[in-house]
């Protein structure tokens, strides 16, 4: 089962609101909706058999989540960005991220570990099945558990918030310019040698990829942002 289809699932117990806003993150997640469209309540209502009440309530939930933003009088619309918000992004994700993977490394177990090269190897698969869009969530969802494996409530609750927007900007990315399955090895073997670091307790050394790996797909979106 791919990475995405795993967070696709919702919590027994979630409300109606939480499963819509699901529904519309995953749609986000595959492409239906990108950056720049706007999100009509009525229209979605109608596609998902609820109540306009709430669907708007869980555009207030994907709102906080940082995928949309509502503009006064106009609507609600996917995030889109700017040349200097994806670099200001970049660079808040590489800074959040460095401090969570030094915490991260005081306290990490072999189950850790195994845990996160499981992640990995996820994504190895699902590049190699052609689906490098699952591919890319695995390396977000390896991030996201870079914040949990802290044990820093904020921290990880921002890099969840960050790694939404990088997704957005992946899906982007995908449909303008898709890394290629050597690209996507490439870097899957430079996630290995993080783990590896981590492992052996290297702060220094992990902080230093962390920071390279989030900087070059930086690098490589700004050309693709009108």
């Amino acid at each position: 089962m791919g990475a995405g289809v795993k967070r696709s699932m919702v919590a027994a117990g979630a409300t109606r609101a939480e499963m819509v806003a699901d529904r519309i993150r995953q749609a986000i997640r595959a492409g239906v909706y990108v950056s720049g469209d706007r999100l009509i309540e009525l229209t979605l209502a109608h596609q998902m058999q609820v109540s306009q009440n709430t669907v708007r309530d869980a555009l207030r939930l994907l709102e906080a989540e940082g995928w949309v933003v509502k503009q006064s009088r106009h609507g609600v619309y996917i995030r889109t960005f700017s040349r200097e918000e994806v670099i200001e992004l970049y660079a808040l994700w590489a800074a959040v991220e460095s401090l969570a993977v030094r915490w991260a490394i005081e306290q990490i177990s072999k189950k850790d570990t195994t845990h996160l090269r499981r992640i990995l190897a996820n994504g190895q698969r699902e590049a190699l099945a052609g689906d490098l869009q699952t591919a890319m969530e695995a390396v977000l969802e390896f991030h996201t558990m870079i914040g949990t494996l802290s044990a820093k409530p904020q921290t990880e609750a921002l890099l969840r918030s960050l790694h939404n927007r990088v997704s957005l900007l992946e899906v982007l990315r995908q449909m303008r310019a898709p890394r290629s399955l050597r690209a996507h090895e490439a870097r899957l073997m430079l996630y290995e040698k993080l783990v590896s670091l981590m492992e052996a307790g290297d702060g220094d050394a992990a902080e230093e990829l962390l920071r390279y790996l989030i900087r070059t797909e930086g690098e490589s979106l700004i050309s693709l942002i009108e």
